[in-house]
């Protein structure tokens, strides 16, 4: 694909499958627009990546898990006169544990930012592309969004939601010349981790993929036009089973799985 005269909105872009994702399309000549809470990290990596590749990286500090994140970036977006070509909904987190276990507000700042604000984000701005006839969006839901997941729960539904969303406006905006991709990695070594509290079996290394490695099955998902992208032949293989594995059975081995001891 050629990024040179591309504009790229990445959200979560100051970490994680964010930050590399902002690496790689500035590398292949894209302009980029980054967003995230943390502006000094965003700062820094605009400073690299201008150093780097001699591209033009906006720097929009918002929190997307705010009802008015968006809002507050959109109208940044269009009070610069940038145009966005390429949507990287990266932005999320989950929780790991008992249901009851965490606050109710939580639950409603993963909800707003899995949720709400990815669907707000492809509101706003599928209309100017399919307009344009060119796009390319990515929402990046998870393998945990395949099937309901016991003590990660509320996190893999709202996974399971962006998959359904991405899918369906896969089907609505392929004849208009944009692309739209449910990108779903499994366990990724980023801070997502710590933050959730999850502590994935095969935290040896053999089942944890990098960023990268999910970057560019992304990257290629994009140029082909894929609805659904596992990052990994494993967890194409498991999308594969789990279809035909009895849903109650799959729930069992899920929850004694995810279960913290």
């Amino acid at each position: 694909m050629d990024f040179k005269s591309k504009t790229v909105l990445i959200t979560g872009a100051s970490s994680g499958i964010g930050a590399v994702f902002c690496s790689a399309l500035a590398e292949r000549g894209a302009k980029l627009v980054i967003t995230a809470r943390r502006e000094e990290r965003l700062l820094e990596i605009a400073r690299r990546l201008k150093d780097a590749h001699q591209t033009e990286v906006v720097v929009i500090a918002a929190d997307l898990s705010s009802t008015d994140g968006v809002e507050d970036l959109h109208r940044a977006i269009e009070g610069g006169g940038h145009e966005i070509d390429i949507l990287i909904n990266n932005a999320g987190f989950g929780y790991q544990g008992e249901f009851e276990d965490t606050d109710l507000k939580t639950y409603r700042d993963m909800m707003q930012l899995n949720m709400n604000s990815l669907t707000e984000l492809c509101y706003l701005f599928l209309p100017g592309m399919a307009a344009r006839g060119y796009g390319r969006v990515v929402n990046v839901a998870s393998m945990a969004g395949v099937i309901p997941m016991p003590y990660f729960s509320v996190y893999a539904a709202t996974k399971a939601y962006v998959i359904s969303l991405t899918e369906a406006l896969w089907q609505e905006y392929k004849q208009k010349g944009v692309h739209i991709t449910a990108l779903c990695p499994g366990p990724v070594a980023t801070e997502f981790f710590e933050v959730s509290g999850y502590n994935p079996s095969g935290a040896d290394g053999r089942s944890i993929q990098t960023p990268q490695d999910v970057v560019e099955v992304a990257l290629s998902a994009m140029h082909n036009n894929k609805r659904f992208a596992a990052t990994s032949w494993p967890l194409r293989i498991l999308n594969g089973i789990q279809k035909f594995v009895p849903r109650k059975i799959a729930l069992a081995a899920l929850a004694q799985n995810m279960k913290k001891s």
